[in-house]
């Protein structure tokens, strides 16, 4: 049974059962004078134990509950080994750009410099919920990103993944 199955009724869980609730939605964000975001607050809870922030494949960082953060790099990249190159470096690219950090009194998180410069973020931020992590974008990168995949056609691009996954 999957953790995450439509179907089978565990996509939301059960109200005392946060942990099985999917992170979804779009939020605006913006950054106080110390570089701090504030974790929307409908899944801030989800954050509780700590959170990793960290640079992530396309140009955005990630927002992952720090318990959850080894399981997803396992999940979506199985496991690295240091003796192939490619994984090496994937690897050290990753655990490089991964900041483990506690939610302050009102929710926030730091966003240090190297990250910000990464995803281009400035004063504002677009926060997605992307199932088990978060994404942190640039507005006006993500809005692009937006665009062209409309452009494209999301039935389109829908039926490429389910080809491939056929």
């Amino acid at each position: 049974m999957g953790r995450h199955s439509l179907f089978r009724g565990e996509m939301w869980g059960s109200v005392g059962d946060m942990q099985n609730r999917l992170l979804s939605g779009t939020y605006d964000c913006n950054l106080d004078n110390r570089h701090r975001l504030a974790v929307p607050a409908r899944v801030r809870d989800r954050f509780s134990e700590g959170a990793v922030l960290a640079w992530w494949i396309d140009p955005c960082l990630v927002l992952v509950p720090r318990l959850e953060w080894g399981t997803l790099i396992e999940r979506t990249f199985g496991s690295m080994s240091v003796l192939d190159d490619d994984q090496r470096e994937l690897s050290r690219y990753l655990l490089a750009g991964a900041y483990e950090q506690e939610l302050d009194k009102q929710g926030r998180v730091l966003l240090p410099a190297e990250l910000r410069e990464h995803a281009g973020i400035g004063r504002a931020a677009k926060v997605v919920g992307a199932g088990d992590y978060l994404e942190v974008w640039d507005p006006a990168s993500l809005g692009e990103r937006f665009r062209q995949l409309q452009e494209e056609g999301v039935s389109s691009r829908a039926k490429r993944l389910a080809n491939r996954m056929a």
